[in-house]
């Protein structure tokens, strides 16, 4: 990318996924001179299943219709291959992406914006001091008034500021999968979720125009059981003749409750802050609203001269946590009953348009909780 002509920032952002890119983007644009740093070259792979929600779309304002790999509109939903159904909606739920190409797009947007990039470079070390935070990184020393990590669910930043320790853990395996242009066809506009093989977790198969994602997550002691879940959805959808290719894994954190997000100078987003969905494991939404919920806190802090980021941590508190504990509980109720959530699913009409509306922004996990109030007493014992 670029070659940094100066060592002091106002903000170094280290890692450059949706999180730190729209961040910087954010900062950027309020004449906050901001690095991003990212550890691999750019445009880099990243194990992911590439779904982006329409509701974490629309938080953009970007167009993001050239690295649109498919615009579903339904999911073909399995349970223990010997249950199916497909069910559609009338408007767009999920755009399928590959990580590299959308998230080169979000960096080139803060690059335009005034941000500096440097890829290929990691944060190794950082030291914080009453007037400044010093970031080593594989090549050069340098330095800013706040440090961001937003460099994902092993975050380097949040090891050494001593935060997001001993958090709720899940993990993902993905691969890309080349099948045969009759059973593409078939996923066009459809997405494919698979239950009942991992507990507490699910498969799925996201439509990539000449190719297909395909996974399956679940929380960290089912790690064991992943390779055979992922064996399970090809199985489901008879996708066991096809190519794969770049099997990764990844982590899916979660925060616990009242965990430390910020500290000093230091403050993380995204999986960095484990702000991950506890049911779907979704991760883009939020890391893209805690980019947005920091830039304001940022520059107030910065124009004040008083680097305090609890408003940042009470911020998410407030704006992100009710929510994700409200999918905790939704969460658990799955992994206990998996059949039950698919047989409502499939039966119930009203459900299944509460979950597109989900999917797009225009429902909430706390708003479908607030309707089921005869069980509220039993969903808040499920977040504890």
């Amino acid at each position: 990318m670029e070659y940094p002509t100066k060592r002091s920032y106002d903000v170094i952002i280290a890692g450059a996924g949706p999180a730190g890119s729209t961040l910087g983007y954010e900062l950027a644009r309020m004449g906050i001179s901001v690095l991003i740093l990212e550890k691999e070259r750019l445009p880099r792979y990243k194990p992911c299943a590439g779904g982006i929600t329409v509701k974490a779309a629309n938080m953009l304002g970007l167009d993001i219709s050239a690295v649109t790999r498919s615009v579903v509109h339904g999911a073909r939903v399995t349970y223990r291959k010997n249950k199916a159904f497909t069910k559609w909606y009338d408007q767009p739920l999920i755009y399928t992406v590959m990580r590299d190409e959308f998230d080169h797009l979000l960096v080139r947007r803060s690059q335009e914006a005034g941000a500096t990039v440097i890829d290929n470079e990691a944060v190794c070390r950082i030291e914080t001091t009453a007037d400044a935070v010093r970031v080593m990184t594989t090549k050069n020393a340098l330095q800013a008034q706040i440090l961001v990590g937003a460099d994902g669910a092993r975050s380097t930043v949040a090891g050494h500021a001593g935060l997001m320790q001993k958090t709720y853990l899940g993990m993902g395996l993905e691969a890309e999968t080349s099948v045969a242009g009759e059973k593409l066809v078939q996923w066009d506009s459809l997405m494919g979720l698979d239950l009942g093989h991992i507990r507490g977790g699910y498969g799925w198969v996201f439509p990539k125009k000449d190719h297909l994602s395909v996974g399956a997550g679940g929380p960290l002691r089912q790690v064991r059981r992943l390779r055979s879940g992922y064996r399970a959805v090809l199985k489901s959808y008879d996708l066991g003749s096809g190519s794969v290719s770049r099997m990764r894994s990844h982590y899916l954190p979660v925060r616990r409750k009242g965990m430390a997000i910020q500290s000093k100078r230091c403050l993380l987003l995204g999986d960095a802050a484990g702000l991950v969905d506890p049911l779907t494991g979704e991760g883009i939404h939020n890391a893209i609203k805690s980019a947005q919920i920091a830039a304001p806190i940022i520059d107030q802090c910065l124009r004040a001269n008083i680097l305090d980021l609890r408003d940042y941590q009470d911020a998410v508190d407030r704006e992100l946590m009710p929510e994700l504990r409200a999918a905790r509980a939704f969460a658990r109720l799955f992994t206990w009953f998996p059949r039950l959530c698919f047989t409502l699913v499939e039966r119930n009409d009203r459900l299944w348009r509460a979950c597109c509306r989900l999917l797009r922004g225009e429902e909430t996990y706390v708003t479908i909780k607030r309707r089921l109030d005869p069980l509220e007493g039993l969903f808040d014992l499920l977040t504890v």
